[in-house]
This record gives structure tokens, sequence and C-alpha cells, in this order.
């Protein structure tokens, strides 16, 4: 069955919902922050932080950052950060690869932690530490990282810390018991919705990216998208590519309202009084599953074979040794995270490569270092 990206002619899937670099859309307030990210890698400030509401970009901004850091910068990025001390401490060792005895105290930790950036500050290097979703860390780890913010030489600092969060950063950062922290702060943005204008803007930036810049999209339809999303970049990938599938399944190259109206309908972010057609959106939510496996056998690469559904009764066991554990996209410490696992995880191991276990937990497939797993004993 043909896909929508085939109906298109696009290349790639314009509208995902994960951050993709190579669909970094450079609005005013995502240039002011990718700017003030470029300052703090010049310059010698501790701490920068990043603000903005689900769904405004904080995440594909970082990765933007990232993606262009010179090769003298190394960084821990670390995700799902509802850490004590020490096992941020452990986050950040685990990340740049340092092994720790599972026993090692919190000063242990720190004392690991000022070794390796002061060896690295030798060799010319910059280390950053990358905390997204930082508003869930814990009051006292926020403290610790104002402390070990302070670690310098006599003439630079041997670390700089980004924070990514959600406006409830802000209130905690604003609280008494972090007012020193506060003050380190050198660096703030926040980052906003797009405007109208903006939002058009982005809709044919990313159609243009993945292959096909003449998609017709009425006026009409553009205002019925800034009416539901506000220009929330999040909504407004969903919403166009519920859009896309109804226009595909009508057989018609271009966008209107009606299709912006039936998109939000199977979101579910339609509002009381929009017209409504269950059966549209029963066969529209139908094509969309059909179609997106379409779209996926489509794009693959020829060279990449597809996988083997192993047995789980074949599978080598293994547990996570450390309180945390970084599972990662690739078997690369610098690779995406894409879940933590905690002491004592049970690990089905896929593939093995180097020092790394290509594993599944539960529903969770990425790779991690194998130092840090062994029999369930341990």
């Amino acid at each position: 069955m043909e896909s929508y990206i085939q109906f298109f002619a696009l290349k790639d899937n314009p509208f995902r919902i994960t951050p993709d670099v190579d669909f970094f859309f450079m609005s005013s307030v995502h240039q002011e922050a990718l700017g003030s990210l470029e300052f703090l890698l010049e310059s010698e400030e501790g701490f920068a932080v990043i603000i903005g509401e689900p769904g405004t970009g904080k995440t594909i901004t970082i990765r933007k950052f990232i993606s262009q850091l010179p090769d003298n910068v190394e960084y821990a990025y670390i995700l799902f950060p509802n850490l004590s001390p020490e096992e941020m401490f452990r986050a950040i060792l685990e990340d740049f690869g340092i092994d720790i005895d599972d026993t090692a105290t919190k000063n242990k930790l720190f004392s690991a932690l000022r070794e390796f950036l002061i060896k690295k500050k030798k060799e010319g290097k910059k280390i950053f530490i990358i905390i997204d979703e930082a508003q869930n860390l814990p009051v006292d780890t926020l403290e610790e990282l104002r402390i070990l913010s302070n670690l310098e030489t006599d003439k630079e600092k041997l670390i700089q810390i980004i924070l990514l969060g959600q406006p409830e950063l802000e209130n905690k950062l604003n609280s008494d018991a972090l007012r020193q922290l506060k003050q380190r702060i050198t660096v703030m943005s926040r980052l906003n919705n797009l405007t109208e204008n903006e939002l058009i803007d982005y809709i044919n930036y990313r159609l243009a990216k993945a292959g096909n810049s003449t998609i017709r999209i009425t006026n009409s339809a553009y205002k019925e998208i800034f009416k539901y999303t506000h220009g929330n970049l999040r909504q407004i990938n969903q919403i166009m590519e519920r859009a896309l599938m109804a226009a595909f399944v009508k057989n018609k190259h271009g966008i209107d309202k009606e299709d912006i109206i039936e998109a939000t309908i199977s979101l579910g972010m339609s509002k009381k009084g929009d017209r409504k057609s269950v059966y549209f959106v029963l066969v529209l939510t139908a094509v969309l599953t059909v179609s997106i496996l379409s779209a996926y056998y489509f794009l693959k690469k020829p060279s990449e074979p597809v996988k083997k559904i192993e047995k789980k009764s074949a599978l080598e066991k293994v547990y996570v040794i450390p309180n945390r554990l970084n599972v990662r996209l690739n078997p690369d410490k610098n690779s995406e995270i894409v879940y933590v696992l905690k002491k004592g995880d049970s690990l089905e191991v896929l593939k093995k490569e180097g020092n790394w276990y290509k594993i599944r937990y539960k529903n969770i497939t990425g790779w991690v270092n194998k130092n840090f797993t062994g029999p369930q004993n341990e």
C-alpha cells in the first residue's frame, strides 16, 4: 500500500515528533537560545539555563548545539534526572565512561570527577554537563551542582553546566534554598511558542527539508492550526502529520481547513462545536497505522537487514550492577540516552559488540556498557 510519504513525493517524514537537528527551525527565540549557548561555549561562565513549556523545542535546541560542538569539547548528557546527589555523580561519571566501585561514597565520587576534570583540562578539553528536564532535580542535587561548578584552576573553570527545564525549574531556582545557585547563572533563555507568521514559515520549512515545498496549504488551514496549537512545535507536528494523512485518504495534494479539523478530531484536540465525522476518523486512524508501517519500509536504507525476532528463551540474561545505568541508542558513550535503568534490573542480551550489549528491558531496546552488568548474584 502506498504511504502518504510516497503520495506527497517526500523523502522523509517532515513532522516526526522525535527531535531531528536536520529539521531545526531557527525562529527568533530559538536563535537567541542557541546564541546564548554558543556564548557559553566561548566564555568561562559556569551556568546556563533554558526554560520552556513542553513542546517548545528545548531538546532539539540543545541537540543542535551539541551537533556543532568542536572536537575539544566533551559532555555528559543526563535525562530523567530525579536523582540524589550521589546518583547524579554516578550518572555523570558513567556518561564519561568512568568505572566506579558501587560502594564508593559521595566524597569518593566527587573526587573521581574532579580528577577527571583536571586531566581533561590539561589535555586542552572543555567539559559540559547537560541536564534535560532539570525541573525534576531535587534541591539538594541542584546545590551539589553549584558546588561542582566551583571547581576551577587559577585561570579558568573546570566545568560548565547547562540546565533545561519547564517553568517549574525557574520557580525552584527562585527559592531561598537555591539563591546562591541563581547568582551563578549568567545565561538564561526562555523558549516560547511560534508566532502565527513563524508557524507558517516553520511548516513550509519542514516540508521543503523533507523534499516537497509545493504542497498547497490554505490560509484558513494555517489559522486553524494556530488556533489549536498557539504555535507549540510538538502540537504543530502532530496536527500536520494527521492532516497530510487526511489529504492522502481523500487523494488530494493540498491541505485545507477541513483536513486540519479532521486531524484535531483524530488527536482528541477538537473543541465542542467542531464538525465531526466519526466514520472518517476511524478510517484515518486505520490508514495512518498502515501508512506509517509502509513509510518505514519505504524510507529504510536498502542495505539495512530486517531484524529477526529472537526467542526469549534463547537470550542471555544479565543484571544492572550500579545504581543507575544509561541505555543508549547506539553503542557509543556519546550516543543519545533512551532510558535509565536501576540496580538489579534484568536485561536480555540481544547482541554483543565490543564492550557493549544490545539489550531489551520490558519494551525498551538499546545499548549498555557490558562492564556495568553481571550475573544476578553480583
